[in-house]
């Protein structure tokens, strides 16, 4: 497969990884889960055979040993190899897993069925794994909470204009039209559901005697 579909089918392994393992932030452990995706097709061109020493599963080994030092960048060393021989296996010439002990390489499926590098089952297949990817990447990285906090910000945002506009809204000057006698107070107070009380002013008022 192409190196594209390599390194999206690792990013995919991995994000599953970090999702159950419910990693903080698993963006190093996807650089280097991208990274070594495409380690065998290197190797293999510096020693001029195709899936040859890059291809082999004893590599497994020295990545292994990377996770005494650090477990993200080890686990995602080892899940990005893996995932790359594991894409491997389902093309036309499969995978060397025991090279050099065994040169015959490991397939998947009828010969008919396999994927034909840089074919249109390859291509298909890296749509498929993008397709996975996204969901899993707004969950299993900090992407997830940025979105998270940015809908939480616009619902704060709309509570205080609301609030605001109530307090406007409170604001409004109200006119009452009463109708006393000259021996009535003119100053009413009002009680709000609160329990506060304020008083208002009433300055014309008309008199009954006059109507």
């Amino acid at each position: 497969m192409r190196f594209y579909t390599h390194i999206a089918g690792s990013v995919l392994s991995f994000l599953i990884f970090a999702y159950g393992m419910n990693l903080p932030d698993p963006l190093l452990g996807l650089f280097f889960a991208a990274w070594i995706s495409v380690f065998p097709d290197i190797i293999d061109r510096f020693t001029g055979k195709h899936r040859g020493w890059g291809h082999s599963i004893f590599w497994l080994i020295p990545l292994s040993l990377v996770t005494f030092y650090n477990p993200v960048i080890g686990s995602a060393l080892v899940i990005g190899f893996v995932g790359h021989l594991l894409l491997d296996i389902f093309t036309v010439h499969g995978c060397p897993l025991l090279y050099p002990l065994r040169e015959n390489s490991f397939v998947c499926l009828n010969r008919v069925r396999r994927i034909k590098t840089g074919s249109n089952q390859d291509k298909s297949v890296l749509i498929f794994i993008v397709l996975l990817i996204l969901p899993l990447l707004i969950f299993s990285t900090p992407l997830g909470s940025m979105l998270t906090g940015f809908n939480g910000s616009s619902t704060s945002f709309a509570t205080d204009n609301q609030t605001e506009n109530n307090s406007v809204e409170m604001k409004s000057n109200i006119n009452i039209n009463l109708q006393v006698s000259d021996g009535d107070n003119k100053n009413i107070t009002m009680e709000k559901v609160n329990d506060t009380v304020t008083t208002v002013l009433v300055k014309d008022v008309e008199s009954a005697d006059n109507i």
